[in-house]
């Protein structure tokens, strides 16, 4: 088989770089893109992709997985998905991360193919936003003319950049992609365009003491790539997964994936992560495809604090195999992905700031500050209140002619917070704030897995 792809993609080269030297006419232009298709063979073992009929799809650099944890998982990673490389999986788990965080990968691939991607997350108070760049370089192709007589090493490529967001409910996310594309082969180039919906969806109660998460995502729905006359689908695809995070004490992650790409059969994945410790995760999964790629995926994950070094391995049979390095850092200050109970009271503080409650909205963001210190939005929220309510309560003493002095004995006292144990009334949820022990309160529904 290995033999008999390197002299199939001689061939292709010969007679498509032959193509850049004379005319195109009838079936020509359909052998240049012939070394894409070669490529796309090389990437995923597809026969489909050897001929330009039903089953053909260009772009070949949007089916490779990003990120070393998400390949050493068995790529089975749409509802496991909450670090940037979500960007790729599920653009709905940018909405789960809990810091700021850029990577850079290399995968020294087979047959001379080197893929590298640099990507950035930033998350925000109701979802986060991202940007990815990638780049496949096919390595140098010997040229030939219409004699057989070589004219040089010719270059190919492909590239792609994305932007995504994302949006954060309550035990729901959901996010988009929008993706630009360029393939490059010799003097040709094609351009393209595509874009990716996911969501995820969030079991309120806990699993062994972790979170089940559900999700869904279709992939590069657009148009296609056009070289010249000759186009071609983009390699659209839809999945849908199930993840337990977080699990045993937050050491397990387990996720289960099924995909249906447009140009080859449905697949299963499914792989585990488990930290040994917090600063070391072993990685392994399976992917069950029809092509040469599949196979069992393995890696291993260092972490010290706010840098992270991954390594992922996945044979790709009589190909060879591929070896992915990932670098990390994560920067900033982490934004803790809030419980139902805790985005209950978030929302009715805005609301009571929408309405002029400034004590009542007071009152909930220190209670929600109580619940989950770590969410810093809550800390600037509370001075607003506080400022509003101070400005409001000097009205209501100014219009009843008196003045309030800070430290006098003689001036005005402006009115009381309400007791604590009106908590109860205003968030109705059957347990006063005073009746709170801190750290007592519910393990958060949606977190990272060992993010």
């Amino acid at each position: 088989m290995f033999k008999l792809t390197q002299s199939l993609l001689k061939r292709h080269q010969r007679v498509t770089l032959t193509s850049y030297i004379y005319p195109m006419r009838g079936n020509q232009m359909k052998r240049l893109i012939a070394i894409t298709a070669v490529a796309g063979l090389l990437l995923q073992g597809q026969k489909t992709l050897w001929a330009s009929g039903p089953g053909t799809t260009s772009a070949d650099i949007l089916k490779i997985g990003v990120g070393a944890r998400a390949i050493g998982m068995g790529e089975a990673y749409v509802a496991q998905a909450d670090d940037v490389s979500s960007l790729y999986w599920n653009p709905a788990g940018l909405a789960l991360m809990q810091e700021r965080q850029a990577s850079f990968s290399y995968d020294q691939m087979y047959q001379d193919l080197k893929y590298q991607n640099a990507s950035i997350g930033i998350p925000l108070e109701n979802g986060a936003i991202g940007g990815s760049l990638s780049y496949l370089g096919y390595g140098n192709i010997q040229g030939y003319d219409q004699n057989g007589l070589p004219i040089g090493n010719q270059t190919a490529y492909s590239a792609a950049g994305t932007v995504g967001a994302a949006w954060l409910g309550n035990q729901w996310s959901a996010g988009v992609n929008v993706k630009g594309i360029q393939e490059n082969l010799a003097s040709e180039k094609a351009d393209g365009a595509a874009f990716d919906i996911g969501g995820n969806a969030i079991y309120p109660k806990p699993i062994l003491g972790g979170t089940l998460r559900f999700g869904a995502v279709v992939q590069n729905l657009g148009s296609g790539m056009k070289f010249e006359q000759q186009s071609d689908p983009l390699p659209m695809d839809w999945k849908v997964g199930i993840a337990a995070v977080q699990m045993m004490d937050k050491k397990l992650n387990v996720s289960v994936d099924y995909t249906s790409p447009k140009d080859d059969d449905a697949y299963v994945s499914g792989g585990f992560e488990y930290w040994l410790v917090p600063f070391i995760a072993l990685r392994a999964g399976y992917v069950n495809s029809k092509n040469e790629g599949s196979g069992i995926r393995t890696g291993i994950g260092l972490r010290i604090k706010g840098v992270s070094f991954d390594y992922a391995y996945s044979g790709q049979g009589e190909l060879g195999i591929s070896n992915r390095y990932e670098l990390s850092f994560r920067f900033g200050e982490p934004r803790p992905i809030l419980t139902a109970e805790e985005r209950k009271i978030l929302q009715q503080a805005k609301a009571a700031m929408r309405q002029e409650r400034y004590e009542q909205a007071t009152l909930l963001f220190d209670s929600l500050i109580e619940l989950e210190p770590r969410y810093q939005p809550a800390r600037r929220y509370i001075k607003v209140a506080m400022s509003k309510l101070e400005g409001q309560q000097s009205q209501m003493l100014a219009q009843q002619g008196k003045f309030y002095v800070p430290g006098s004995d003689n001036g005005a006292r402006k009115p009381a917070l309400p007791e604590m144990d009106d908590l109860e009334q205003l968030l109705n949820i059957g347990q006063p704030k005073s009746a709170q022990a801190p750290g007592n309160g519910p393990a958060p529904a949606a977190q990272q897995g060992g993010n």
